[in-house]
């Protein structure tokens, strides 16, 4: 058990590192140029990684997830329990983390169908439904609209909420990390 958990951290370590190594257009390489925040580019297709470069079969989320990383912005857990309920920071690393999960359930579905990673899918689908939740409530400047919901009251309960989401998403990366 901890010789494959050692190759899939060697493989995900491999990983990072071939995509920090990769070379834009420009030639100036990946790991020089500044990070992109998910909101700032385009639709969450054009964001995801490719597979594993040197084989058919398919990357596992393990080895997906540093590169999803990177891709969306992610360097940390979203933590947000300790913020104002209208601090927009906490908000863009939710729709991160949400993003980001919602993409690796897409591509488990797709480079997986017969159901091999249905715990990592379902754990992804919660933190989705977490961060959507965030964003009806209009915490954390999540929402396109002000919220409708009383600005005392939303004190109390966007906390709550994103630490179901931060919740969400560490169970997420515990699955992840099991495979």
């Amino acid at each position: 058990m901890l010789t494959r958990r050692f190759a899939l951290a060697l493989s995900a370590a491999a990983t990072t590192l071939l995509t920090l190594s990769a070379c834009g257009d420009d030639g100036q390489a990946a790991d020089d140029r500044k990070p992109t925040r998910a909101a700032s580019s385009g639709p969450a297709e054009s964001k995801q990684p490719s597979a594993a470069a040197s084989s058919d079969k398919p990357a596992t989320p393990a080895e997906l997830l540093p590169a999803y990383r990177i891709a969306y912005g992610m360097s940390s857990s979203p933590m947000c329990s300790h913020v104002a309920w209208d601090d927009p920071g906490c908000g863009t690393d939710l729709t991160a983390a949400g993003e980001l999960a919602g993409a690796m359930a897409e591509s488990i579905k797709r480079d997986f169908p017969d159901g091999q990673y249905t715990d990592v899918e379902d754990s992804a689908g919660q933190v989705v439904k977490a961060v959507n939740t965030v964003r009806k409530l209009g915490c954390y400047d999540m929402g396109s609209t002000p919220p409708k919901t009383d600005s005392a009251k939303l004190r109390e309960l966007c906390p709550s909420m994103s630490t179901i989401a931060s919740l969400a998403w560490l169970n997420f990366e515990t699955n992840v990390s099991d495979w």
